[in-house]
């Protein structure tokens, strides 16, 4: 079937040519449907109860995580000028377009009464400034919510009208509010920093578009110069990413005509199609130019390379589409996106590969590319051919110890523990990173949960029994470590007038429906006890919450009937997104047996599936131990990139194989030279391809960004150990433990009569 296929390809390649014309064509426009403008929550909804009691506290008390925060910082702010100033500020943001309120000290009423502000709006040059202090800081409503308790820092929290704001809405209001805010700062002197989640958000995502739009284009550059290096020639680059390149238009054309869109989990996809398109490249076109050198003509040369590589390069691309594709059985909507784009990704960058490259070889001097070529390859076949000597030599050597390594690394491997911080893509000295450290330290941080406290339906909100519960939960936050700044509609009946809860009830009933809405939800019969959360990651909060939710079982079982449970954008994403990354890594132990299994099958060899286990598992498992051993969590990155490169580690080991059994099969062969010329053919493909990817791959180190510079390090030591186990370690496995093809058997029973 394959020979049939690739002489259609080589002989027909002007319908080819027009064929990728005009798919490539109809992928250009589905490109102008993409959007990048794309609902951050989106990368950790999912279908699950987490979800579904988020999806409920936005519908009864509004979206939590339209709030910028604006954090104000001097020595002493309260002063007349100071206080006018910041009030001025407050005003000049509440007119910016979007902002639906703008809370602020500005906004206390006096304790007991209804009208008079607590801060007067024009202040005498007498006032008692010490007392107003106090009074601020004393207040139910200001105290750890809107003024430190040293009284250096103010919160001015700004909400954004809108339910799951895309990116452009977010931008579109936190860029304003920065501009407003940095005219303050050079005209006042005070320090202001922009926190909460649309600021992180804005910044994350538009620095996350930047750098890998710079990091990109810097590490094809680099890649492209090495590669130059490494080729001796400018021809050979074209025909190996050529074809890489239209598979990623062609991923992003399907993409969008399908209503994708690209959020922060897509931007990895045009990488990641470049690289697995590149490897297959490479291992095609060193093909066909050995059978040029061999004195066949173009034709028949790339004939001859589909036909010996073409198996090899579909079952990479089977293995890797499997592995990808395994995402889809996460609870996770934009894992399950991923996986299927990936997936999809990597059958269309092999599609252009082989459609493009009969086609780009009718243009090509072909002596002129076999000459300077096969200078390249012979030097490399020479270094290869000695490399070669070294795992047969010491096969025992180097196959055990191998064996007993990656036996050893498993329990480190896997004793990696899900997390993620809010602002762990950010640069550590990025003002969003700067921000959150701030509010964490002086407030207890600019985050919050929520306990939701649902009442049954022959009580009401102003009954004892639901007070008693709501000041329960009051008492269960502030008992919990690193929950600071509890606030619910208690606080502000505090700060009303009269003798009866009742009585301030009837009052907070008048009070403007936004503020009722936040709070309390009387249809529903809840309300909310909100509290402040660090930026210091997942999993600390997870274990808060734990602890949270201990406390609130026994409210719960001590007042039958009333509903308690913590929710929030910030609980819902933490949990979600450890489940998110756990998806990922079980995924990735998924596809490596799927892979297992197939190159078994495929190789129809229950012995060669158990050697390749070693070198795929060796970089992973070196990786993932390495990580755990420094200190470091499991996060989005490293487990992207494990699933990235287990499909760069496997692909190399399958065009290993392919091309053992090719030279095992030929009569005459014994298994240590059927070694050594696999060694010799394959090595120089896997020598430029390592090459290629850690350059490209290491310029992203120049990125601010933390997680890309993970990304970028996890990458280029996965490919070097990816390498070592292809070159060292397999060879000295197939030495040891390959069996041999009966062919051989045959042909030795043949030869040993006539001796």
């Amino acid at each position: 079937m394959i020979p049939f296929i690739a002489w259609q390809l080589v002989t027909r390649w002007r319908i080819v040519a027009s064929v990728v014309i005009l798919i490539t064509a109809v992928a250009g426009m589905g490109m102008a449907k993409l959007s990048f403008d794309v609902s951050p929550n989106a990368i950790f909804s999912s279908d699950n109860r987490v979800s579904r009691e988020l999806d409920e506290l936005y519908r009864d008390f509004g979206h939590d995580d339209n709030d910028v925060v604006v954090i104000l910082e001097a020595e002493n702010l309260f002063t007349v000028e100071h206080l006018q100033q910041i009030r001025q500020l407050r005003n000049d943001l509440a007119e910016i377009d979007g902002i639906s309120q703008a809370a602020s000290v500005f906004d206390l009423r006096r304790r007991g009464s209804v009208f008079a502000p607590l801060i007067p709006p024009y202040m005498l040059p007498n006032a008692d400034l010490d007392q107003l202090r106090r009074s601020v800081m004393r207040h139910p409503i200001a105290a750890n919510q809107l003024v430190s308790d040293d009284g250096r820092m103010m919160m001015l929290w700004l909400h954004v009208e809108g339910d799951s704001l895309p990116l452009s809405k977010v931008i579109g209001v936190v860029d304003p509010v920065r501009n407003c805010t940095k005219q303050f700062e050079k005209s006042t002197g005070i320090d202001v920093l922009l926190a909460g989640h649309l600021t992180v958000r804005a910044e994350t995502l538009v620095t996350l578009q930047q750098s890998m739009t710079k990091g990109s284009l810097l590490s094809t550059l680099i890649a492209a110069a090495v590669a130059f290096l490494l080729f001796r020639g400018l021809v050979p680059i074209v025909l190996c990413c050529v074809g890489p390149v239209i598979g990623v238009c062609w991923t992003l054309g399907m993409m969008g005509w399908t209503g994708q869109q690209i959020g922060g989990l897509g931007t990895v996809l045009p990488t990641l199609v470049i690289v697995i398109g590149v490897a297959n490249s490479v291992h095609l076109l060193l093909e066909t130019n050995r059978q040029l050198h061999r004195g066949r003509c173009p034709t028949s040369a790339t004939f001859q390379a589909l036909v010996r590589v073409g198996p090899a390069c579909l079952l990479t691309s089977l293995t890797t589409v499997i592995g990808f594709g395994s995402l889809v059985l996460s609870e996770t909507y934009s894992v399950k996106q991923f996986g299927c784009c990936a997936a999809l990704g990597s059958a269309l960058a092999l599609l252009a590969v082989v459609f493009l490259l009969p086609v780009l070889m009718q243009f090509v001097n072909s002596a002129e590319l076999e000459r300077h070529h096969s200078t390249t390859v012979h030097h490399f076949s020479v270094w290869m051919n000695r490399l070669a000597d070294f795992p047969i030599r010491h096969a025992w050597l180097i196959a055990i110890p191998s064996i007993a390594v990656c036996l050893l690394l498993l329990w480190p491997a896997f004793q990696q523990r899900p997390d993620i911080i809010w602002t762990e893509t950010l640069a550590n000295d990025s003002d969003a990173t700067v921000a959150m450290a701030h509010a964490d330290q002086s407030m207890g941080g600019a985050l919050r949960a929520y306990v939701v406290v649902g009442w049954p339906q022959d009580a009401s909100f102003a009954d004892s029994e639901t007070i008693a519960v709501t000041k329960e939960v009051h008492q269960a936050i502030a008992q919990t470590e690193g929950l600071r700044g509890e606030f619910s509609v208690l606080n502000l009946l505090a700060s009303l007038p009269g003798k009866s809860i009742e009585s301030r009830y009837r009052l907070f009933q008048r009070q403007p429906p936004s503020q009722q809405h936040r709070l309390v939800s009387e249809s529903s019969r809840r309300l909310v006890v909100s509290t402040l959360v660090p930026n210091d990651g997942a999993a600390a909060l997870g274990d808060r919450i734990v602890r949270l939710e201990s406390s609130l079982a026994q409210i719960a079982r001590k007042y039958p009937g009333y509903s308690l449970h913590v929710s929030g954008t910030v609980v819902a994403a933490a949990r979600n997104m450890r489940a998110f990354i756990g998806d990922l890594g079980k995924s990735l132990a998924a596809a490596g047996i799927f892979i297992f299994f197939i190159l078994a099958f495929a190789f129809r060899s229950l012995r060669i599936g158990l050697i390749t286990t070693v070198p795929n598992a060796f970089p992973l498992l070196v990786t993932a131990a390495g990580l755990v051993l420094l200190g470091y969590p499991l996060q989005i990155t490293s487990a992207l990139t494990f699933s990235l490169c287990l499909g760069l580690a496997v692909d190399d080991t399958i065009h290993v194989i392919t091309r053992f059994e090719q030279f095992q099969k030929q009569p005459g062969i014994e298994c240590e030279q059927a070694v050594r010329e696999t060694v010799a053919h394959v090595g120089p493909a896997l020598v430029i391809t390592t090459g290629i990817l850690i350059s490209g791959f290491a310029a992203m180190l120049v990125s601010p960004m933390p997680g890309i510079q993970m990304f970028s390090v996890l990458s280029c030591l996965i490919m070097a150990t990816a390498f070592l186990g292809d070159m060292i370690v397999l060879p000295a496995l197939l030495v040891l433990f390959a069996k041999r093809s009966p062919s051989l058997d045959t042909v030795r029973a043949d030869q040993t009569p006539t001796k």
